[in-house]
């Protein structure tokens, strides 16, 4: 087994699409997750406080005359050192005396067009501050309108503070404590990344399983094979060499994304404290602690090693190459379902039916490293489900290899299960 184990492993790893699907993934993963925080960073960065300290309203509309420092009644409190002036000439003239008054100030000209309001905010030409920040209070101004607008139309001090009353819904559950929106989207997003990665390895490397298993039978070397090597041995060497050659694959690609997202959390301050706090949030409950860290990715690991031994089986029913194809889509119906319906149920709440889909061999490998991370699982709970998808692992490799035996030397029209069935009584 050492042997087929050894050839195997070096004949995946030295193959050129191999080493460029290796180094072409890392490289987008370091640079798709550095850019994507730095891009999240500076939008983040947009809520900070403005850097304008003056803007000189010209104001021609119905609501000429009115204090526009009204605004800062929003709950918006990036703008609450920005001092508004009412300027009586034209929007030139505002420009020119706000660049007077100081470079971080612009000029803002309000006027009614047709049935609404309509705002131009102008730099003044030695302006000096951040050049979105002339269009970001452009639009603080056009959300918060209506604080001026109720105090032109003269209603009460309570009726004002019914107008500003907000409606919010809130959902709970009695003895559970609520989560903010980041943990919601957290929880739903985290399930997706492990089906995501689970899947895009089954599909690089699970149809190789399938055909590498049937390899011998296709190119007539099976009876060399078999006096040297026993069909056990040669299958589990080909599962082992196979299943290693995607470890070390997949570890060049987590080291480069984590490398990236450590560089990319590094730099901008926000993302970091956001993550932080998310974090600390989701340890509290359980989740994100380095033994819950260490099962997630035992879990993983474990569940690949389910669908590459179920790959095999799926190839040991071929006799040749051109009919692995057909065997392979029942194989692909079983990864889709077994990553989708956990997911779907997941989102629905349903979490009786995630109860049990969590101790289901060939679900588990989608729900339990989420589950565990977000502390909707503890420590033993995963434990018992990795054990059961390490368990079934083992059986469906010794199936493999049973089947695999039983049709070393099989030719002819591809076997019905039954006739799979009566030959490995035969053999036992």
């Amino acid at each position: 087994m050492k042997t087929v184990f050894r050839f195997t492993f070096m004949q995946q790893i030295k193959s050129k699409s191999y080493i460029i699907t290796t180094v072409v993934i890392a490289a987008l993963l370091f640079a798709l997750s550095l850019l994507g925080l730095i891009i999240a960073g500076k939008n983040m960065d947009s809520d900070k406080d403005s850097d304008l300290t003056f803007v000189y309203v010209c104001d021609s509309s119905s609501l000429a005359g009115m204090d526009y420092n009204l605004l800062h009644l929003s709950e918006n409190k990036h703008y609450k050192d920005v001092v508004f002036k009412n300027f009586d000439g034209t929007i030139e003239e505002a420009a020119h005396k706000a660049g007077e008054e100081s470079d971080h100030a612009v000029a803002c000209e309000i006027k009614n067009k047709e049935n609404k309001f309509e705002i131009l905010i102008v730099k003044p030409e030695n302006f000096a501050a951040d050049n979105k920040s002339a269009e970001r209070i452009g639009n603080y101004m056009c959300n918060n309108l209506r604080y001026v607008m109720y105090e032109k139309s003269g209603i009460s001090d309570e009726q004002k503070t019914e107008l500003m009353r907000k409606t919010s819904v809130e959902m709970s559950v009695i003895g559970e404590d609520g989560a903010s929106e980041d943990q919601e989207m957290l929880k739903n997003f985290l399930p997706a990344v492990f089906g995501i990665v689970l899947y895009m390895m089954l599909c690089i490397y699970g149809q190789n399983v399938a055909r590498s298993v049937v390899l011998e039978k296709d190119s007539k070397m099976m009876e060399t094979l078999l006096v040297m090597t026993k069909p056990y041995s040669l299958i589990f060497g080909k599962i082992l060499g196979i299943y290693f050659a995607a470890m070390l694959q997949l570890v060049v690609w987590i080291a480069s994304l984590s490398a990236g997202l450590g560089m990319g959390i590094s730099s901008v301050d926000s993302i970091a404290d956001m993550i932080n706090e998310l974090l600390a949030s989701f340890i509290q409950k359980g989740g994100f602690s380095p033994a819950a860290s260490a099962i997630a990715l035992l879990t993983l690991l474990v569940g690949f090693l389910l669908f590459v031994a179920l790959s095999a089986l799926v190839g040991t029913f071929a006799s040749k190459s051109e009919e692995v194809q057909a065997y392979y889509g029942i194989f692909t119906i079983v990864i889709v379902v077994s990553w989708m319906f956990p997911y779907i149920n997941s989102l629905n709440g349903n979490e009786h039916i995630m109860n049990i889909l969590r101790y289901i061999p060939f679900t588990a490998p989608f729900t339990t490293p989420g589950d565990i991370l977000l502390g909707n699982m503890n420590i033993i709970q995963s434990i018992i489900s990795t054990v059961i998808v390490l368990a079934a692992s083992v059986v469906i490799v010794f199936l493999a290899a049973k089947v695999y035996k039983a049709m070393v030397l099989y030719r002819g029209a591809p076997p019905k299960p039954k006739d799979i069935i009566k030959i490995i009584k035969k053999e036992s």
